[in-house]
């Protein structure tokens, strides 16, 4: 696979770092239209006579792609951030110093398990009703159905795209078949929340997701005895657009992942890195051009 360089091409999607700037903790909520900034577009005059927003972007990206060299080309990212687990719950109950000298390295307590975190039933609510958000975008709005799915090997996104993404493909008779990335999962901090389980379990309890080519059946990155770098992280959540990128030519791509490793993608790509609330779906645009 040669080299791919990727950039956030201006101009399309509303100053999201000064949103979430004015948001409870910094931290951005799922936007009217995705944050969509309303213009025209070039091909405005020559597309369809669909007028909504998002029919009309997603149009443009098309001529976009269809304009552009063989090597270059244009995806709308949607990304998703998974609903509350029960690691964001445990966190929330015994505060930040607690968390992370002492419950973090535990995998739980009496009461609740957080190795591996599942969604808590609020987590499951979220991303059942960012899925009403994404439904009602798409047909008021035309935001565009994903072509194809990614999601964290983590329980608690392979809950979160089953509860917002399987009804929108399930409403637009599109198959719902997930393809499981190692290189989305949480930038790694020793957090036992963070580990997670075999690829016999995934492919046992999730069978309708695809676990891409090359998935180790062991947690090696968990295995690691310190924490990954932001630069590690966003060496390998570039890898893991670098696949899609080189590997998928749907034009419409959906991620399922985690709050860091969102930042790491973000921070990579040129922005400014923001803060998502748990179940939050961020769009953007995305300009890949291969080296020769």
């Amino acid at each position: 696979m040669g080299k791919w360089n990727f950039s956030v091409p201006e101009g399309y999607f509303d100053d999201c770092v000064a949103l979430a700037a004015q948001l409870p903790g910094g931290k951005l909520t799922t936007r009217p239209l995705f944050a969509l900034t309303p213009r025209d577009y070039p091909s405005d005059a020559g597309t369809t006579t669909d007028t909504r927003p998002w029919a009309r972007f997603t149009s443009h990206v098309h001529a976009l792609n269809r304009d552009s060299p063989e090597h270059v080309s244009y995806k709308i990212m949607l990304l998703t951030r998974h609903g509350q687990g029960f690691h964001n719950l445990k966190n929330q109950e015994v505060g930040d110093e607690a968390w992370d000298s002492h419950f973090s390295l535990l995998d739980g307590d009496d009461n609740t398990t957080w190795f591996d975190a599942s969604l808590t039933p609020l987590g499951i609510a979220q991303a059942t009703a960012l899925s009403e958000q994404w439904l009602a975008s798409i047909t008021a709005d035309g935001l565009p159905v994903p072509q194809t799915l990614y999601t964290s090997p983590l329980a608690r996104c392979l809950q979160t795209s089953q509860h917002c993404l399987k009804p929108v493909m399930d409403a637009h008779n599109q198959p719902y078949r997930p393809m499981v990335k190692e290189n989305l999962r949480e930038r790694w901090t020793i957090h036992t929340c963070d580990k997670r389980r075999p690829r016999a379990w995934i492919a046992e309890h999730w069978p309708a997701y695809i676990i891409e080519d090359g998935f180790a059946e062991e947690d090696i990155l968990g295995r690691q005895p310190r924490e990954e770098t932001e630069a590690e992280n966003q060496t390998r959540i570039l890898e893991a657009l670098g696949d899609v990128f080189e590997q998928d030519g749907s034009e419409v791509v959906a991620w399922t992942f985690h709050s860091l490793a969102m930042q790491a993608l973000l921070g990579a790509l040129g922005m400014v890195p923001f803060k998502v609330q748990p179940a939050t779906t961020v769009a953007l645009l995305v300009r890949g051009e291969k080296e020769a």
